[in-house]
């Protein structure tokens, strides 16, 4: 099941490898007002469109710097080779994610974009994130954002962490 916390929180978690460590330096410096990272995502201005930069941040890891109008949330969607890290930056929204076990698909698994969509389903969890909260979905996890809490526009990150690279142990 997806992983929910704040960064700060979940920092030590990524102590494992050096690819990990790769990744938590981006992410703190995202989130870090004095950095050019943080300032590359607040200048995103989308204007009610969404707005995207993808970022190669090495070890085939892409990021994916957002800023979105939110509404009645996106689609249902999960990805067999990649594990999103997802944080908020800027702003706030509802997030729902359940078993894929619990969803029928309503188009094929696209190879070239890594993504399969879901038809809407009830048996879903729903969380908040806010400003430093990230959200770990990985290839079980179906996943939406996108959805309405108050602040109209938010800004975020999803990190692309091939699953080869991660090791899980507990």
């Amino acid at each position: 099941m997806a992983l929910i916390g704040n960064i700060y929180d979940l920092e030590f978690m990524f102590n494992k490898s050096e690819v990990l460590q790769i990744l938590c330096k981006y992410l703190l410096d995202s989130i870090n007002k004095n950095s050019h990272i943080y300032n590359r995502i607040i200048n995103l201005n989308c204007n009610g469109t969404r707005i995207e930069n993808k970022i190669d941040i090495g070890f085939d890891i892409i990021a994916i710097e957002q800023s979105y109008k939110l509404g009645n949330g996106g689609e249902f969607e999960s990805h067999n080779n990649f594990v999103d890290f997802q944080l908020l930056i800027s702003g706030s929204e509802y997030m729902e994610f359940g078993s894929i076990r619990d969803f029928n698909v309503s188009s094929g698994y696209d190879i070239t974009k890594d993504v399969t969509f879901y038809h809407k389903h009830t048996n879903v969890s729903r969380v908040l994130l806010r400003d430093t909260s990230l959200a770990v979905f990985f290839p079980h996890d179906v996943h939406r954002g996108g959805i309405l809490f108050s602040d109209d526009i938010v800004y975020k990150s999803v990190v692309k962490v091939p699953n080869k690279l991660l090791k899980f142990c507990f």
